[in-house]
């Protein structure tokens, strides 16, 4: 589908891969301060659910490692797509 998405798309597209541990993923939900979503959304759910490094076969994702901050993050993703040139607009 993301595959289909990318190819179908007139313009850029980029996609990137957030490769978090379960361990982390598990520690970064139980901190969301939505009571009702965790308990919709357990970890058992997130433990079925998870699959490491599981990348899209066409290779067109852009990893983004756990250590990432999200500054470094941001950053990256900003460089990446040229995004760092423009101006930012003061709403």
């Amino acid at each position: 589908m993301l595959d289909d998405l990318v190819r179908d798309h007139r313009g850029t597209s980029r996609c990137y891969y957030l490769d978090v541990p379960l361990q982390e993923t598990l520690r970064r939900h139980s901190t969301k301060p939505d009571l009702e979503y965790l308990a919709q959304v357990t970890d058992e759910h997130l433990r079925e659910w998870y699959r490491e490094r599981d990348l899209l076969p066409s290779g067109i994702e852009a990893v983004i490692e756990a250590g990432s901050t999200l500054d470094d993050t941001v950053k990256h993703i900003l460089r990446d797509t040229s995004l760092d040139a423009v101006q930012p607009i003061d709403r």
